[in-house]
């Protein structure tokens, strides 16, 4: 059973009697949402997705929390003046690209482009912004009570601290955030609440004062340990991951639980932790804020979305596992196409790798060397190659390396003509030998067996012959390539140009 399938039968235990089964994520747009954060989002969506294969209603909630404070400023908009926009709501900084109405609405578009690329609509999923719904007064009845209750919370967020509150603090604590009605940032302090006509007053650093009417207000926000427990009562939600930031013991999950009960009286949704993604060879430590970061847009770049999904599936949500810009990324195509059956549709990415380079990158040459011009994969498989991994453009050197081939020994010298003759023979269709003309050109495995037929020794030992071949691979690249390492020879012998190739090894 998958992962996935056993949490989904886990929440309708639980929830037996739902109409209908809201799952929920949420990410604050302090800069690019990269393939990190799309765990949470892909964990909620696979969840809902069993839980509807299971026969219930679903509805998936992705909530942008652009209400949240802007709260420093990220390097991809370093020295452009945006320290102004400091605890500001991240909905109100203006986009610093110019292309939306807003720095959030910016990182929202680049986002669900995204998603959208991915083609997961098999569940209702919808986009909520929160700056709008708390705009929208929805929440003002929540936040009085709320601050009805404020001494309450105090002690529940209290009692989760191992050493418990200053003297005082329950008395002047208040959980929200208001944005100032003169400068609009956060810099506030509230110093009344009146339970009888919910008027709320603060100062705020500008130096303006003022009261307000709660039950009319758009500039209040419930901080996040509220926030999120008056969210899941408010929209019902029945599963919502979160990170380990959120998951540890006494964190804000734990908190936002009892809140939830106690409070608001709903029972906080199933959750559970979700772990880490890397990215092996893109040069970047993900970070948002840091403005370093691979998207998921960009992954697409050089996966197919079949492929994103399915590691997202195959390792359980806590489990740690690495996207490729390196190597990476071929092994994780040859494990796809194997468990999917994918080869005979598909040209495999290694082999595309190695071809596409050979023809130019010309579909149509593509098609002629080995019969697929590569389809999908052979956009991506371009774009890996000139962006990530330019070295493996594997270029045949113009003339004969008479350099190197001076370092040869006799019998290296004689292991090269053998493999000269054998391509001229067969390959460039020679006809020295009696039934050539009946014979096909070879393909890959008949070259690899060659090419191992000529270096092991059957009489020596595996150390010995993993040596030979260490050695012979490093002399057949510099003859061609005039390089130590090179693609896998047997593939690229087998479409190469054989006229170059075999002048390259003509000794």
């Amino acid at each position: 059973m998958h992962w996935s399938e056993k949490i989904a039968q886990d929440v309708i235990a639980k929830r037996p009697n739902e109409a209908l089964y809201v799952v929920a994520s949420g990410i604050t747009p302090s800069g690019s949402v990269h393939i990190g954060n799309f765990r949470e989002f892909i964990t909620t969506y696979m969840v809902g997705l069993a839980i509807q294969k299971a026969g219930k209603r679903v509805r998936m909630i992705f909530s942008w929390d652009d209400f949240d404070r802007f709260r420093k400023v990220p390097l991809i908009v370093a020295n452009r003046g945006y320290e102004q926009h400091i605890g500001k709501p991240v909905t109100a900084v203006p986009d610093a690209f110019g292309s939306s109405s807003s720095y959030a609405q910016h990182f929202e578009r680049e986002f669900e482009d995204g998603l959208e690329k991915m083609g997961l609509n098999e569940i209702p999923v919808e986009f909520r912004y929160q700056s709008r719904e708390y705009k929208s007064g929805r929440y003002n009845e929540k936040i009085i009570h709320a601050l009805k209750k404020r001494k309450e919370i105090y002690d529940i967020i209290t009692s989760f601290k191992t050493q418990g509150g200053e003297e005082g603090q329950r008395e002047t604590y208040y959980p929200v955030s208001v944005y100032c009605n003169t400068c609009g940032k956060d810099f506030t302090t509230v110093t009344s609440f009146n339970e009888k006509n919910n008027q709320l007053e603060y100062t705020c650093k500008c130096g303006d004062t003022h009261k307000i009417d709660v039950q009319k207000a758009d500039n209040i926000k419930l901080v996040w340990k509220v926030d999120w427990p008056m969210r899941w009562q408010a929209e019902g939600v029945v599963f919502e991951p979160g990170g380990p930031d959120h998951m540890t013991e006494g964190g804000s999950y734990d908190v936002s639980s009892v809140i939830a009960r106690q409070i608001f009286g709903y029972q906080p949704p199933e959750s559970l932790e979700f772990g880490f993604v890397g990215i092996k060879g893109a040069g970047v430590k993900m970070s948002s804020s840091k403005g370093a970061s691979v998207t998921p847009a960009q992954l697409l770049n050089i996966y197919e979305p079949e492929i994103i999904r399915w590691l997202f599936a195959k390792y359980t949500p806590r489990d740690f596992f690495e996207f490729g810009f390196d190597d990476t990324i071929v092994r994780h195509y040859q494990e796809y196409d194997r468990q999917h059956d994918a080869a005979p549709s598909h040209l495999s990415f290694s082999t595309l790798a190695t071809v596409a380079p050979l023809a130019g990158f010309n579909r149509a040459v593509v098609k002629k060397m080995v019969g697929h011009d590569g389809g999908a994969r052979f956009d991506k498989v371009k774009y890996w190659l000139e962006n990530y991994a330019p070295e493996k453009i594997y270029k045949l050197r113009d003339t004969f390396n008479a350099d190197f081939f001076a370092t040869m020994t006799a019998t290296e010298k004689q292991t090269l003509e053998k493999l000269h003759e054998f391509l001229s023979r067969v390959i460039a269709g020679c006809r020295q030998a009696a039934d050539c003309e009946a014979k096909q050109p070879p393909g890959e495995q008949d070259i690899q067996q060659f090419l191992y037929s000529i270096i092991n020794d059957p009489l020596a030992d595996k150390k010995i012959n993993i040596a030979a071949q260490q050695r012979y691979f490093k002399i057949f690249y510099n003859m061609l390539f005039g390089r130590d390492d090179g693609p896998r020879l047997y593939l690229y012998l087998a479409v190469a140009p054989r006229d170059e190739v075999l002048k390259l090894l003509n000794c």
